[in-house]
């Protein structure tokens, strides 16, 4: 049911799932735009949690993970899906500890977004962590090939100034959370 809409559009059948696995499932509605059926493709994806780790005032700890899709090692930050029954927190934690081996005695919520909601239902968490403690050596995926970096935040910058980091979420997180880091940290 759309409550929202411009007069004149109608939903006539929605739910209609063409694809579905662990990760997306993919929809197609019929809408009414105005006397005229539209088909509107959307997909939905598990959330996720995305970490910005802070070494120190000056320092992220980074990720260099290997992407299949670009072929390449691609600067990132901490990220994953949440799963069923696990808060946007908990997920933060736990790809946090899985994919540096670290723990944050600090973690705190910075905020959410949607990277792309013209199509996809999907939202994204940002947290930032401090006070770092090294506690194992990661424990990675199959498809997780991941080197650990440590960055000055001046780096960071430039790389996000220069279009040096491409990963869409790790962006909007850098973003945000260098701005929550500068104006509640110091």
């Amino acid at each position: 049911m759309l409550k929202n809409a411009p007069s004149g559009w109608k939903i006539l059948e929605s739910e209609r799932n063409v694809y579905s696995n662990e990760y997306l499932q993919l929809y197609e509605d019929l809408l009414d735009i105005n006397g005229i059926k539209k088909i509107y493709i959307r997909g939905k994806r598990k959330n996720y949690s995305t970490v910005v780790p802070f070494l120190s005032m000056d320092k992220i700890l980074m990720i260099k993970s290997y992407r299949h899709l670009v072929d390449s090692y691609q600067f990132e930050i901490p990220s994953g899906y949440i799963e069923d029954n696990e808060s946007p927190k908990d997920a933060a934690v736990r790809e946090f500890q899985e994919e540096t081996g670290y723990n944050a005695n600090k973690i705190l919520f910075v905020g959410e977004y949607t990277l792309d909601y013209s199509m996809f239902e999907q939202k994204g968490y940002i947290f930032a962590a401090y006070d770092l403690v090294k506690k194992q050596e990661p424990h990675l995926g199959l498809m997780e090939n991941i080197k650990i970096e440590s960055l000055t935040t001046v780096q960071v910058k430039e790389m996000l100034t220069n279009g040096k980091i491409l990963n869409a979420a790790s962006i909007v997180a850098l973003y945000r959370s260098l701005d929550f880091h500068e104006k509640n940290m110091r």
